[in-house]
Order: structure tokens, then C-alpha cells, then sequence
């Protein structure tokens, strides 16, 4: 009797590790290892991309001072990618987290963010900077309106053949403390005058633009990826808690259409099933990217506080096509340790189809690891980190 109990209890606890393997590896998509993201690990720096190069600035990395550094990572170097320079921001440019960053005309642009390092003083920030990787140089461009921010989201979209910026969101200090959900444009080509000082750029609203207000709700901490020149917007946090509430803007659409809110992204339709799975969706401070999945870019989240490393994978088609729905896909890092990384970076490279993610925080630590998301391949098939 002692021996069948035992041979019971050996097959039951071999059967649960093998559902629960078989159960990890119905998971589509692999992480390979990259190279490693040089000097500190850090999280909430700001990034953007030109050309075949992804560009990362700034950053807190535990220490009693925020980053200046500008790292410059080209995915065409090596199989794998590498890490090219290390630059510096000039003195006279706040160093920050929590900043948002947007690449037009082959020039990167940064602003907002956080001059906060685990003390007592916090500023918020809207100045706005551009770097233009020919001559390495930096210049101050116009400020965003409205109030200095951190953890607002940003991209670039073109229309009519003309690149424009976008910022919104975010959460402010001053006059109060509370999230926005103000929406901005930018145009590199206009100008600015402040207080006797030209600045290059100019800042509207979406409405002074001609375009639809944005109708989604206050959130900071948010992610926005691009496929077809729309701008996908989800997740965040506001007073109320993570954001389920999900909206793409298509500024070549007529009025009210430019707006147009998708399937929440939590399990709320009780009739459907398509949803049941929804609940690791939500998060703040995750980090977005497109990758090329079957000859078409799909959009991805991964990170994020709560998210348990869960990485999942949108499908823009119209529902009618089977899309406006959400995958899970190989989890970052394969969950070698099941707490949340926030505020990684990462980089889309659309020509291509290829996506790095990496670096962030977890907990006290800032691990400096860099790694390229493999769409439609087993679990495990490139992840060296057994």
C-alpha cells in the first residue's frame, strides 16, 4: 500500500510539471539574447528610432543621479544587433525619467519627464530637445503647452506627406496633483515665440489642427505602437487604478472617425469568450513594439507593473476579419523570476520586422539585458538563458 501511495504521488507531481511544460510551450514566439545593453541598467529612459538605429537617453539607474547618456543600438550590425556609441547630453538639458520621445525628418526628439531621484524634490518637465544624429548636435525646440508632465505617451505619424509629433497624457504635480489627458501635435517646420525667443516647432491642440479631440480617458504610464500610420493607444493608470480602455487615432480619417475606441482589454463581454483570458493585460509603464508576424507588423505590449513579464500580441484586423483581438505570446525572459519589470526600453524597426526589448526595473534592481523578440517559433528554440 505504501508503495502504490508513493508511485501515485510521484505520477501526480510528474503529471502537473508536464501540463504545466506543455502548457509554457503551447506559448508562440521566442526571446533571444542580444547584446548586453552597455554601462548601467536603467529604467524609464526615453528612446526613439532613425533609420536602421535605435536611440536611448537618460534614465534612472538606482543611483543618486539621473543618466546622461545617449546609447545608439543598430539591429543591422551582426546578427544580432550591437551598441554602437555612448554620447552625452549638454550640460544646460535636464537629465530625467518618465520622458517621451518621437523621431521626425530623421531627427529624434525628447521632452517631458522626471528630474525626480528617490528624494524629496520632484520637477516636471516640458521642454522638449532635438538631436540630429549627422552632426551629433542638440538644440532646445518649443516647449509643450499646457502642463510639465511625466509618463505621457508620444509618436510620430505623417500626413499629407508632412511628419508631425504627437504627445499626450500623462500625470502633473502643478497646480494639483492629477492625470491629463490633454492631447498635443507638433510641426517641426513652424515656430515659436517666447518671451522675445524664436524657438523651431510649433504645438497644437488637435482641435486648433483641425482633427478630433481625443475621447480616451486620463492615464499615465501608457504605450502607443504605429501600424499603417495609426496610432494605437492602451493600458496606463489613472486615480482609478490600470486602464482597460483601448483607442486607435487615424488622422486621415473624416471627423469623428479619427477617434475610434477598440474591445476593452479586460475580460468585460460576459456573452463572448474571446475576452476570458484578458485579465494580464492591464499594466502601466510597459513598453510597446511591432513585429513582423506572417508578412504583416502586429503590435505588442510587454512589461509593466503587474504584468508578471506576460507579452501579448494584438491583431489590428476589423473583428469581422477575426481581428480586434489580443494573443499571448512567449512570455519576456522566459518568467525566469516571476516579478514585473517597468519602464524597459525597446525598439521597432518596421523595414525589417525585427524588435528588441530590455533593460527596466525590478524591484531594486536594473538588470542590463537586451533581448529580440522571434515571432512564430516554439518557446525555447533561441533562449539561452537555461
Amino acid at each position: 500500500m505504501k508503495t502504490y501511495k508513493w508511485f501515485f504521488l510521484i505520477f501526480l507531481i510528474g503529471t502537473l510539471i508536464s501540463c504545466q511544460r506543455t502548457s509554457e510551450e503551447e506559448l508562440i514566439g521566442d526571446w533571444r539574447r542580444g547584446q548586453t545593453f552597455p554601462g548601467h541598467g536603467r529604467s524609464h529612459a526615453t528612446t526613439f528610432v532613425i533609420d536602421d538605429k535605435g536611440y536611448v537617453i537618460g534614465g534612472f539607474d538606482g543611483s543618486n543621479s539621473l543618466r546622461r547618456e545617449l546609447f545608439i543600438f543598430d539591429h543591422t550590425a551582426g546578427e544580432r544587433g550591437a551598441w554602437l556609441d555612448r554620447r552625452y547630453i549638454p550640460n544646460e538639458m535636464t537629465a530625467r525619467q518618465q520622458a517621451v520621445g518621437f523621431s521626425l525628418y530623421r531627427k529624434g526628439y525628447i521632452g517631458t519627464g522626471w528630474a525626480h531621484i528617490n528624494t524629496d524634490r520632484e520637477t516636471f518637465l516640458s521642454d522638449f530637445w532635438q538631436y540630429d544624429p549627422v552632426n551629433e548636435s542638440w538644440i532646445e525646440v518649443a516647449p509643450l503647452p499646457g502642463f510639465a508632465r511625466r509618463g505621457a505617451f508620444a509618436f510620430a505619424l505623417s500626413i499629407n506627406g508632412k511628419e508631425y509629433g504627437f504627445v499626450g497624457g500623462g500625470y502633473m504635480e502643478d497646480p494639483e496633483k492629477d492625470y491629463l489627458n490633454d492631447f498635443w501635435m507638433f510641426d517641426p517646420e513652424g515656430e515659436t515665440e517666447i518671451e522675445g525667443k524664436t524657438f523651431i516647432g510649433k504645438w497644437r491642440t488637435l482641435q486648433e489642427s483641425g482633427y478630433a479631440a481625443y475621447r480616451g480617458g486620463k492615464r499615465a504610464g501608457a504605450v502607443v505602437f504605429v501600424i499603417d500610420n495609426k496610432a494605437y493607444i492602451c493600458t496606463g493608470e489613472n486615480s482609478q487604478g490600470n486602464i482597460t480602455d483601448f483607442w486607435v487615432f487615424d488622422p486621415n480619417a473624416s471627423g469623428t472617425n479619427q477617434w475610434r475606441r477598440l474591445r476593452q482589454m479586460a475580460n468585460s463581454n460576459p456573452d463572448e469568450d474571446y475576452d476570458d483570458d484578458y485579465a494580464p493585460l492591464a499594466r502601466a509603464f510597459g513598453v510597446a513594439y511591432v513585429a513582423m508576424v506572417d508578412g504583416q507588423l502586429r503590435g505588442h505590449i510587454v512589461g509593466g507593473r503587474g504584468s508578471g513579464h506576460t507579452n501579448w500580441e494584438y491583431n489590428h484586423n476589423p473583428v469581422s476579419e477575426g481581428g480586434d483581438l489580443w494573443v499571448q505570446r512567449t512570455k519576456f525572459y522566459n518568467n525566469i523570476t516571476s516579478s514585473s519589470r517597468e519602464g524597459m526600453i525597446s525598439f521597432s524597426f518596421p523595414s525589417s520586422g525585427r524588435a528588441f526589448a530590455g533593460a527596466g526595473r525590478t524591484g531594486v534592481a536594473f538588470p542590463d539585458d537586451f533581448w529580440e523578440f522571434i515571432p512564430l517559433v516554439e518557446d525555447y528554440t533561441y533562449n539561452d538563458h537555461q
